[in-house]
């Protein structure tokens, strides 16, 4: 009984958090139809219309069906105000590694050291998000 009880908190809590993280104070969100598969903070989703919601800490990237979130770093310039999502290829896979919100902001997804070891060399894809 006990442990159904902290299950069910659990669950409770990962939902209120999700919620929290869905409606970023100040920021808007944006939409974008990606072409292919690609991973964010590890996790695979598949090529579809994915809307991009940013906070001062995290991304959330939610799609029909799936989606992740990851803890970002802010991004400035000076020189680019265009809204697009940045993919790392490596190989066939693709990787998001930041996401642009126009007027020169944007959020930085951190690789993972491992990942990077694995992955030595990689090609920039830019999407642009209207």
């Amino acid at each position: 009984m006990t442990k159904q009880l902290f299950k069910a908190l659990g669950a409770v809590g990962l939902v209120a958090a999700l919620v929290a993280l869905s409606v970023p104070a100040g920021a808007a969100d944006m939409r974008a139809k990606i072409p292919f598969s690609f991973k964010v903070n590890g996790k695979t989703l598949p090529a579809g219309v994915y809307t991009f919601s940013t906070s001062q800490t995290s991304l959330l990237v939610r799609g029909y069906g799936d989606g992740a979130i990851a803890l970002t770093n802010r991004l400035e310039s000076r020189t680019d105000n265009q809204a697009k999502a940045i993919f790392h290829k490596y190989g066939d896979s693709y990787v998001l590694r930041q996401v642009w919100t126009g007027a020169g902001a944007g959020r930085d997804i951190p690789e993972r050291r491992r990942a990077e070891r694995e992955l030595a060399s990689f090609e920039r894809v830019a999407i642009p998000l209207p």
